[in-house]
């Protein structure tokens, strides 16, 4: 194992405890003023398709986001986990509809909805810094899923979602992770373009 995915590997550990130490304390969890700096710098009238998830465990809760985006009158989906590729895809997600519970125990849209290819994707962290750089759970779907876009120059943005105390002064990078565009928390909205 080399050294930046052993880092990883155990920044994982660490950074786990510490939003469940978070998600216990924390009082708010989404704020519409910082959601809505995002019109700063991307023209709504222009997305259609927003791609955000369902959190689980100690995630900062994606119920209130969820809800702005339909309030907005943008097409929802969530990601799924296919076991033949090791990107992920994005089905619709109806009003009120029962999840199934997909690989990794993460809750998916049913099989039959509607496949969608998201212009803005609001996306799970388990750290951030400054730079742009989020950690994730290791699978790497979301940094595979976001080169095979850019590879076919598709223009889109990425926002991770999380708690402002997950924040990490450098977060290790290998040459295949993806750099957001932004990162939204509970108390305020950070820019990398």
């Amino acid at each position: 194992m080399n050294d930046i995915v052993s880092q990883k590997k155990n920044l994982r550990k660490f950074l786990i405890q510490k939003r469940e130490r978070i998600k216990k304390s924390s009082k708010i969890e989404f704020n519409v003023e910082h959601f809505n700096n995002l019109k700063d710098y991307i023209n709504f009238e222009k997305i259609k398709y927003v791609a955000s998830f369902s959190s689980i465990r100690s995630e900062i809760s994606t119920t209130q986001l969820n809800d702005k985006i339909i309030e907005l009158n943008k097409v929802l989906s969530f990601p799924i986990v296919q076991n033949h590729t090791q990107e992920l895809i994005f089905k619709k997600v109806n009003f009120n509809e029962t999840l199934n519970i997909g690989k990794f125990k993460i809750p998916e849209p049913k099989n039959q909805n509607e496949e969608i290819l998201p212009q803005l994707f609001f996306v799970p962290c388990l750290g951030f810094d400054l730079h742009g750089y989020r950690i994730g759970y290791g699978g790497g779907f979301y940094d595979r899923t976001f080169a095979k876009l850019r590879k076919l120059n598709l223009k889109f943005y990425a926002v991770g979602f999380a708690f402002d105390e997950q924040k990490e002064n450098l977060i290790p990078k290998e040459k295949f992770d993806y750099k957001l565009d932004f990162v939204l928390t509970e108390k305020q909205l950070y820019s990398f373009i």
